[in-house]
């Protein structure tokens, strides 16, 4: 690897590690980077927990709805909301919300939006949504994830969501052809278990890939239909 390389890939490092932005990385490498951290938080990937935020020529991750309801499901997070107030001057009204751990660990977070001039039902959809805010930010700080919110992100001028989609439904298909030998003891990510899942290629390769990953399979919807439609499809030959 040349100098040159070498200092691209340690700036590219360097705004990934420090900053948090993917704007430099390949298509392939950003969902690399989404499933490795999906699977460091224990999430499915396939139902995009997270998503692409870009401002200001950068690209950040941020948490959807589907990942803070994961995340409250698996550390089996509560909440409980301490205060409502409206500052009537302002326009503006908060909700307090209080997240807690099973083991006493808590935090509290608000969440608060712009009411001035609102009636009827969208008064009582902004309502809903200070409360969801709350909520949804107690959960990512007391879980430490330094990231945004999906409710918080779409808040945000100037700002475009929802890139990741296209590219999480593409890689493995990009990638199937390059999946060359199926360890039969190898455990396999969730991304990675897709692609072995699509590859292989008679019914005792798709076993080989079941056993070694069995508690993976049977604990995600997704992966275990993807193993089923393909069983069906090595059956009808």
């Amino acid at each position: 690897m040349t100098q040159q390389n070498q200092d691209q890939q340690a700036s590219i490092a360097n705004q990934l590690i420090l900053q948090g932005d993917l704007s430099k990385l390949s298509a392939g490498d950003k969902v690399r980077y989404y499933n490795g951290y999906c699977e460091r938080m224990g999430l499915d990937p396939f139902t995009k927990p997270f998503d692409i935020l870009r401002l200001n020529g950068k690209e950040v991750l941020y948490c959807t709805r589907s990942g803070t309801q994961q995340l409250n499901k698996l550390h089996k997070v509560s909440h409980t909301i301490t205060s409502r107030d409206t500052n009537a001057d302002a326009g503006v009204y908060i909700v307090t919300s209080k997240a807690s751990l099973p083991d006493g660990r808590c935090t509290e977070s608000i969440g608060a939006v712009n009411i001035a001039g609102l009636k009827g039902e969208a008064y009582a959809n902004a309502i809903m949504k200070a409360e969801t805010k709350a909520k949804r930010r107690a959960t990512l700080d007391l879980l430490g994830l330094g990231v945004l919110d999906e409710s918080e992100a779409e808040t945000i001028p100037n700002a475009s969501v929802g890139a990741l989609q296209t590219m999480v439904e593409a890689l493995p298909q990009m990638e199937v052809e390059s999946v060359e030998v199926i360890e039969e003891d190898a455990e396999l990510t969730i991304g990675r278990l897709a692609i072995a899942i699509k590859k292989a290629s008679n019914i005792v390769e798709l076993k080989a890939v079941y056993d070694a990953n069995k508690h993976k399979i049977e604990t995600n919807t997704f992966i275990k239909d993807q193993l089923k439609a393909r069983k069906n499809e090595l059956l009808k030959g």
